[in-house]
């Protein structure tokens, strides 16, 4: 495989997704342990409700899971490790904690210990196809011997035979090990039992590329980013494919591409490492700034949950930070949810009077509730603060032919046209 068709940091080491693992039913061959399930637990509230329920309750089980969840999907692998830890010496025998101690000790990169974690799960439920599969990556990265990786895979897929992921584990080791061929064949078994695999279909590409076939490689690359559009590096290894067949201007789009990807990945962690990974915590101030500018990242991703949360977090750190309030306005506007978006753009310019774009988003929301005179007073403070602002006169157009007054809002909305004309 041409090393020019990986970025400088890419090599063939699993990004694992390990809280991406489903338990699927596979058929047991005989004298097979029983299957075990693995139960994903229920969170219906957010974080912040379990974190109040751990500091009533440190001791519940049910509580200790959640958050210790909670924490994993968002990737605080540092302090899912500290709950998840309580919650095994809580209920020592409950294998699920075992698992999900041993994923959270595997991103902190604690590879042995998250090995022992994963074979007490195993002495305590042999049917767990999980453990098999991350135990197999593991070994795999920590060297422990190509066949033992592949044997510990194997075992797994005989309790599910049917799981893309057990088949996507199989074609990776295979893949690391230079096995092109039997790579390709369980990787292909992989995508076809679930096509949403991303991780199957890059690694696939990769295998093809091995094996010199170009159009296969960016067919599969291509089908990476369908299953998944944040999958960086995809971006960078399909511009250098496109650009070595003659799509140069396909291949300029995607490297671009990767390199927006990149810088929003790398602010991503800068601003997670501030928050979650300081043995010192940040001062208060610098906490709500950083939390604000994670969720920039998330909102410019259009993950608005995720931008939500961090937006609120700066909120509940500063009341007075108009940009957060704003900006969850701007969320719950986005989700059609105007009522509720109201008082946060109020708050915003009740603490930053001369707030332009959140006196614009106050003209939107007041069009989108029907409050047309309050728009067009929204829309004529903006453009008093920032006459720069031509959607702020389209809006004014619109809040004024709302009200019957249609010259003068066609007269903004020409207006409009002929300041963006100008910019």
């Amino acid at each position: 495989m041409p090393g020019a068709l990986l970025p400088n940091n890419m090599d063939m080491r699993l990004a694992v997704v390990w809280i991406g693992l489903v338990a699927l039913f596979g058929e047991i061959g005989c004298g097979s342990p029983e299957r075990h399930v693995l139960k994903k637990p229920a969170t219906p509230q957010p974080l912040a409700f379990y974190q109040g329920a751990y500091e009533q309750n440190p001791t519940d089980p049910e509580i200790l899971l959640a958050l210790g969840w909670l924490y994993l999907q968002k990737d605080r692998t540092r302090h899912a490790v500290a709950v998840l830890s309580e919650l095994v010496a809580v209920v020592p025998d409950d294998v699920d904690a075992h698992y999900y101690l041993g994923v959270a000790l595997a991103k902190e990169h604690r590879k042995s210990e998250a090995i022992a974690s994963f074979q007490r799960a195993l002495e305590k439920a042999p049917g767990f196809a999980e453990v098999y599969w991350a135990l197999a990556l593991l070994y795999n990265e920590r060297g422990d011997g190509y066949e033992k990786a592949l044997a510990t895979v194997e075992e797994g897929l005989q309790l599910a035979g049917q799981s893309g992921y057990g088949h996507f584990v199989l074609g990776f080791v295979l893949c690391s090990r230079g096995d092109n061929e039997n790579a390709k064949t369980a990787l292909l078994k992989a995508i076809e039992l679930d096509s949403d695999l991303a991780h199957a279909h890059y690694y696939l590409a990769l295998v093809y590329l091995r094996l010199q076939d170009d159009q296969r490689a960016m067919a599969a690359m291509e089908q990476t980013i369908a299953a998944d559009p944040g999958y960086t590096s995809a971006y960078y290894s399909l511009g250098t494919l496109y650009a070595r067949t003659g799509h140069d201007a396909e291949g300029a789009r995607m490297i671009e591409l990767f390199q927006q990807l990149s810088s929003a990945t790398m602010d991503e962690d800068h601003y997670r490492r501030l928050l979650y990974r300081q043995a010192v915590p940040l001062a208060t101030d610098k906490q709500a700034a950083t939390h604000f500018n994670l969720g920039l990242v998330y909102l410019r991703r259009k993950e608005l949950a995720a931008a939500l949360e961090q937006f609120e977090a700066a909120l509940a750190l500063d009341s007075t930070y108009a940009e957060a309030s704003h900006n969850i306005g701007v969320i719950y506007s986005l989700q059609d949810q105007h009522a509720t978006a109201r008082p946060f753009l109020l708050s915003a310019v009740r603490h930053k009077p001369d707030y332009a774009l959140a006196f614009e988003n106050i003209g939107n929301n007041s069009l989108a509730l029907g409050e047309y005179a309050e728009a067009v007073a929204a829309f004529r403070r903006a453009l008093a603060l920032d006459g720069s602002m031509a959607s702020a006169l389209d809006g004014l157009g619109t809040a004024l032919i709302q009200q019957g007054q249609v010259a003068e809002g066609r007269a903004a909305r020409a207006e409009a046209a002929a300041l963006r004309a100008q910019q």
